[in-house]
């Protein structure tokens, strides 16, 4: 083989290779998921990693946007379209959709596959990536709400983490639904002004507040000398079950 015809020796932009001490690393940190999972219970499941694209599709256009934008979609040789999947919510969906009437409820799976997102690499963000889902279908208990972050508390102390280590953060859709009410903003403006606060963190403070007032709103909207009703009790419940470094954060 000339020089011209090698091989290329690195990987797909995006993607990562595992050399052996990299397995080693991610093998740990899918075992962890694992045992902390299924000692609540959970069982897991897995799915194809190919998708007809329609399932993503059918949430809307926004979610349309998403298939042609930041998706690996292409048509197979039998002419259909598919995509490699984003996440793993509408697969696990369609699956519960399924076999509704077979299985026992309530419901607890888990899962940990890879995924794909057509989106510029950064730090802590590739094209390819593996996430812990767990799900639990069936039960409109408020204790379900606290197990999935009691759930998550425990991951973070099966990894070594402290209590002070980090804090977990609640939001209200209540809240939330009032506020948006209150401004006056159509179904439209509304997912803007959401996707606005799910952009909070990563924007200098001035620039968020800017953005805020094209809605009508002020970051001391944002702000509550106590938290909501629903969260108040999840509070009250999460600390007898031992979590005490979560708050509400509008």
């Amino acid at each position: 083989m000339s020089k011209s015809e090698k091989l290329p020796t690195e990987s797909y932009k995006g993607v990562r290779d595992f050399y052996p001490e990299d397995q080693a690393l991610l093998n740990y940190i899918i075992a962890t998921w694992r045992t902390v999972a299924e000692r609540f219970g959970y069982v897991e499941y897995g799915a194809s990693i190919l998708e007809p694209s329609e399932l993503y599709k059918a949430k809307g256009v926004e979610n349309e946007e998403i298939v042609n934008e930041q998706t690996y979609t292409f048509v197979d040789r039998g002419e259909r379209e598919v995509t490699l999947r984003p996440e793993m919510t509408p697969t696990v969906a369609r699956m519960v959709a399924g076999k509704r009437r077979e299985l026992g409820y309530p419901l607890r799976w888990y899962s940990v596959p890879n995924c794909f997102r057509y989106e510029r690499p950064q730090r802590g963000r590739l094209r390819e990536f593996w996430q812990f889902n767990a799900d639990l279908f069936g039960s409109r208990s408020a204790m379900a709400d606290a197990e999935m972050i009691l759930l998550s508390y425990e991951m973070m102390k099966a990894f070594g983490a402290s209590e002070g280590d980090f804090v977990i953060k609640l939001g209200s859709r209540e809240a939330l639904n009032a506020l948006c009410k209150d401004l006056g903003l159509d179904p439209e403006r509304q997912k803007k002004f959401v996707a606005l606060l799910d952009r909070r963190e990563k924007m200098p403070e001035r620039e968020f507040a800017d953005a805020l007032a094209a809605f009508g709103a002020t970051p001391k909207m944002l702000s509550a000398e106590a938290p909501p009703g629903d969260v108040s009790a999840l509070l009250t419940q999460l600390r007898s079950l031992g979590v005490n470094n979560a708050g509400y954060d509008p």
